[in-house]
């Protein structure tokens, strides 16, 4: 295996709003005659699908599932765990999710409002009132949906240094405490985020969600996932942090690229996410258990029997400011010529890289993830193939 170590600057980046280079390892694209027999059901076709991308970008794993009516009808994995070792990718497997936790904190957020613990219009000091004279009055008024919609100009803290990191994750007490005192130190020295579009993107803002919703159901954000949200729906396989540690090292590695070299993901807990960040993307699950998030998502956009109203999936998945462009709490959207109004997520902290589209006028939804932090191109590619094979047909 390569031994090359990338910065952990690199590793505690959360999203990845672009393109990334091609994983380097060796073999061609193979044909449809290399691989098996023509498909003959959804599984194998997924599966199929899912080996003739992975070759030809050349990464060491890629998952997927599709849902249809609202149900998983189809999913597979293809490739190995760690780039060079034989151990195949099995389907209960799990991937980091980065970036598209979001739009489970932002649940918990929905969750909240129907039990009648918080409103979307709650403020941060309102919300945390020990912080209002302790952060820039520039974020005091700062409601829950501009939060969650990045329309509260929070800072970005997208990728921020090795010491700084390990600041972080010197922070003491509990995972609720560890986040009260980083907002307090974020909040009341960093200057307001004034970019527009993707640049007013900000994980410390879902720090700050929350955190709110810890103090409006008085437990960790982890506690509330798993209670609230995993349990429900069935997601056996949710955890945190990426799912190789020392305890788990049977779990896929994530992969990076340095110097046009592969580099293996290191089980040294150092390269985690620090635990005051979690909020914003430190979820790992199974394509299906993702797969089972993601029709929710679904059925309740299409008004069909879900975890939520159909109000509420309404709400998170509609731009602050109305239109079909743009973030809205915890997702983005946008009006695609082919496929109408989608609404996706992607996340990547440079080791993993997972997206998820939903398409609800065709009532279907499509989740990719792979173990190589280089692989947004193909699960793009990916995406698209998928959908064009199984919800092109209303």
């Amino acid at each position: 295996m390569l031994e090359s170590r990338i910065t952990r600057r690199e590793a505690n980046r959360l999203i990845a709003l672009g393109g990334l280079g091609c994983f380097l390892s060796n073999g061609c694209i193979p044909s449809r005659t290399e691989l098996q027999a023509p498909p003959t059901s959804a599984t194998e076709t997924v599966v199929w699908m899912l080996e003739l991308v992975r070759a030809k970008h050349k990464l060491s794993g890629l998952a997927a599932a599709v849902v249809r009516g609202g149900k998983v009808t189809a999913s597979g994995v293809t490739g190995v765990r760690r780039q060079g070792a034989a151990d195949k990718l099995e389907r209960d497997d799990r991937f980091h999710i980065a970036s598209c936790a979001k739009s489970m904190t932002a649940m918990l957020a929905g969750i909240a409002v129907q039990k009648g613990r918080l409103t979307g219009t709650m403020s941060l000091a309102e919300a945390l009132p020990e912080l209002a004279e302790k952060v820039r009055p520039e974020y005091r008024t700062a409601t829950m949906e501009q939060i969650l919609a990045h329309a509260a100009k929070m800072p970005a803290y997208t990728q921020f240094g090795p010491e700084r990191d390990k600041q972080l994750h010197a922070l003491k007490g509990t995972p609720t405490e560890q986040r009260l005192a980083f907002l307090k130190e974020a909040l009341g020295t960093e200057k307001p985020n004034d970019g527009s579009g993707d640049a007013a993107y900000s994980n410390v803002g879902y720090v700050a969600a929350g955190a709110m919703v810890e103090r409006a159901f008085g437990a960790s954000w982890e506690e509330l996932i798993r209670r609230e949200l995993a349990s429900p729906l069935g997601m056996k396989s949710l955890g945190f942090g990426y799912p190789a540690t020392a305890e788990t090292p049977n779990q896929p590695r994530g992969h990076s690229e340095q110097n046009w070299r592969s580099v293996e993901l290191p089980l040294d807990p150092s390269y985690q996410l620090a635990v005051c960040l979690w909020p914003a993307g430190a979820v790992h699950c199974s394509i299906g258990d993702l797969a089972l998030y993601t029709a929710d998502h679904l059925n309740g956009l299409r008004g069909r029997r879900a975890l939520l109203p159909q109000e509420i999936y309404q709400r998170l998945h509609r731009p602050l400011g109305g239109g079909d462009d743009g973030f809205t709490l915890g997702w983005g959207v946008r009006r695609d010529q082919r496929w109408g109004l989608t609404h996706f997520g992607a996340g990547s902290g440079g080791w993993f890289f997972v997206r998820i589209t939903i398409i609800p006028e065709y009532d279907a939804a499509v989740v990719a993830a792979s173990n190589s932090g280089q692989a947004a191109d193909a699960t793009k590619e990916l995406i698209t193939e998928l959908l064009e094979e199984f919800a092109a047909k209303k």
